[in-house]
């Protein structure tokens, strides 16, 4: 079972359940992406003019389709800061194929990150401008809107992003948006980031026990490289191979996740004998107890300044 997830920030909690039965996902037109030049991406801006005009007619005849945006993984640290309001929102976990099933018509796709356009629409822009039958310029069409909705430069990659597209009408209009409404039964879990407060904690616990979900934390970790999740009964789970999954190996001390096989994470390690063997042989300290430290930061800071 593949999953998708989609970052929210906490103030909009109530909102996303607010149809019984159904998590609202909002959609956004391309015209709105967070990315202006996502439409020229995918045509090469070094062709002759009369092909980009042709191009550019082209692709203001593309229709908006709603559609709203997912990442294949529930650790990205910049998604959980822009999208969840600096780890304070939430994600929602979600079965792709449930989601692919009943959304059946409409395109659930992964974006590709590239940094150049794609190679065969230069030919496919010529032969278009240059025939100028109707048939080639479908086919402009078809690709244009292929490239403009799932392609993006390669800067965004981190996003690890997927693309719903509603393009049989399936979104419902609600307080002027285009909501996607997604029955229950696609939704696997709500993770809260770690700087959730107390409502939106008690909040989503209380709804994933009514509707049968799983809940989790996200933990930012003092050695783990990653972000990891402590689960509603305090179960550590990691993120592998595209799925939340119990983690076996634990620090003694601290419960952070390990992988060495060692019965501690490395922080936890540090002895006592360690800690004082450090501070001895840190110059600070030395440089510190003579009352010179603040003169010789200085003195080094105008060395670097020149």
């Amino acid at each position: 079972m593949s999953k998708i997830y989609k970052y929210f920030g906490s103030s909009v909690f109530e909102l996303v359940f607010d149809k019984e039965g159904f998590c609202g996902v909002k959609c956004s037109l391309p015209k709105d992406y967070n990315d202006p030049y996502e439409l020229f991406l995918a045509m090469d801006l070094n062709v002759p003019t009369e092909y980009l005009a042709f191009y550019n007619d082209v692709i203001q005849e593309m229709p908006q389709f709603p559609t709203s945006c997912f990442s294949k993984s529930p650790i990205v640290s910049p998604m959980w800061a822009h999208y969840a309001n600096n780890h304070t929102g939430f994600a929602i976990e979600f079965d792709l194929e449930k989601l692919q099933q009943h959304f059946d018509g409409n395109p659930f796709w992964g974006v590709d990150y590239r940094e150049e356009p794609h190679k065969s629409l230069g030919d496919i822009v010529q032969r278009a401008a240059e025939l100028k039958k109707p048939r080639y310029t479908y086919d402009l069409q078809r690709f244009a809107f292929s490239e403009a909705y799932f392609s993006k430069y390669a800067q965004w990659s981190y996003e690890e992003e997927l693309r719903f597209v509603d393009t049989t009408g399936v979104t419902e209009k609600a307080a002027g948006n285009d909501i996607l409404y997604i029955p229950m039964d696609c939704l696997v879990s709500v993770i809260v980031g770690p700087k959730s407060d107390e409502q939106l904690i008690t909040s989503s616990q209380k709804a994933v026990e009514e509707c049968g979900l799983n809940w989790y934390q996200l933990v930012i970790g003092k050695s783990h490289p990653q972000p990891y999740f402590r689960s509603i009964d305090g179960t550590i789970c990691t993120f592998k191979d595209g799925d939340v999954l119990a983690h076996d190996e634990l620090c003694d001390r601290c419960e952070e996740p390990i992988n060495s096989g060692s019965e501690m994470c490395p922080l936890c390690s540090i002895t006592e004998a360690h800690a004082i063997e450090a501070a001895a042989g840190n110059p600070f300290r030395l440089i510190s107890e003579a009352g010179q430290l603040e003169g010789y930061m200085r003195s080094m800071d105008a060395i670097h300044r020149k």
